[in-house]
């Protein structure tokens, strides 16, 4: 007997994961008087790693960001069987893209294992992580619609354009995003706030495109088959 068991949750809770950990841990040491309470995304009292490293949130946060970065690269594996169903080729990028995905879940799990340890090497390991963790991701999203667009030139209807452009849109965003902070960092005397914006809204967009992808991976029907024998 088999069965198909539908993974569009996957690509749902990629996003959303780590969006509710964020955002808990925040409301969390906020209420608890370790860092400021504000809106983070507008006013940037506070980064994303001051919210998760202190009393009971210090463990909430590596307790809900490594299992998101364990379904990040779950959820890379399947995007690249995802496009050979859709009838990609598996070449060198199609395996790029994972590999780079898979990596940027490493270097997640690099950063929270690190958060909230003290000292310069401890600190060095977490910057990496994130860093790393921030490009590989924004790197192995590009690949992937640039995937979907050729299967989209090549006549695959189940791909809806308006949902492509919305991938777009975000990585349009990402991009412009990141080129603010190159003068936010080296020209502005206040850099934490600004940053602290930037870092907010950045992880924002890039946790936004898999709940986009969760739309086209139902769209599409995209499922394994789950065999079992009597």
């Amino acid at each position: 007997m088999s069965d198909r068991i539908a993974l569009g949750w996957v690509a749902l809770w990629t996003g959303l994961l780590p969006f509710l950990v964020i955002n808990a841990t925040y409301v969390g040491s906020g209420i608890a008087g370790h860092i400021p309470l504000c809106f983070p995304y507008l006013e940037g009292c506070t980064s994303i790693s001051s919210a998760g490293r202190y009393g009971l949130s210090y463990f909430f946060f590596k307790g809900g960001i490594i299992p998101a970065a364990v379904l990040l690269a779950v959820f890379w594996y399947l995007a690249r069987r995802w496009l050979l169903e859709l009838g990609d080729d598996d070449g060198t990028t199609a395996r790029a893209m994972a590999l780079l995905g898979i990596l940027a879940a490493v270097f997640l799990v690099l950063y929270a294992v690190f958060l909230g340890s003290k000292g310069d090497f401890y600190n060095l390991m977490r910057r990496f992580g994130v860093n790393l963790y921030f490009s590989f991701s924004g790197l192995a999203q590009i690949l992937l619609l640039s995937r979907l667009y050729k299967l989209r030139a090549r006549g695959i209807e189940s791909l809806p354009h308006n949902l492509l452009r919305l991938m777009l849109f975000l990585l349009v965003l990402l991009l412009v995003i990141g080129l603010i902070s190159i003068p936010i960092s080296n020209f502005v005397v206040d850099k934490h706030i600004a940053n602290n914006i930037v870092e907010w809204n950045f992880a924002l967009l890039m946790i936004s495109y898999y709940v986009v992808v969760w739309r086209l991976w139902v769209h599409t029907g995209f499922s394994v088959t789950l065999s079992i024998e009597r």
